[in-house]
């Protein structure tokens, strides 16, 4: 079965762009967080859902018109592991 993820509730984060990055303060733990693309993206295409790192880069691809390769999926994997090392993903049962 592969691994899904969910992103913490909306509610739970104040976002603020600046520049290149994203300030996104996390209300449950009271820590900001300066991100980076795709982070910013990765969590806002999730909207709530539990997906796959492959439903991700599929969201992404058509949400931001980027073109899919073969390492879309290894990069949108490597930041949801960065991601939910910060708290701010959870894995959950498929």
């Amino acid at each position: 079965m592969t691994q899904k993820y969910r992103a913490a509730a909306q509610d739970d984060l104040i976002w603020h762009e600046l520049d290149s990055m994203t300030l996104l303060y996390h209300r449950t733990s009271g820590i900001t967080h300066m991100l980076a693309d795709p982070a910013p993206a990765i969590l806002e295409v999730m909207a709530g859902l539990s997906l796959t790192a492959a439903q991700i880069a599929a969201r992404l691809t058509v949400t931001y018109e980027i073109e899919a390769d073969i390492d879309s999926e290894d990069i949108v994997l490597a930041r949801l592991e960065e991601l939910s090392g910060l708290g701010l993903v959870a894995r959950v049962a498929g």
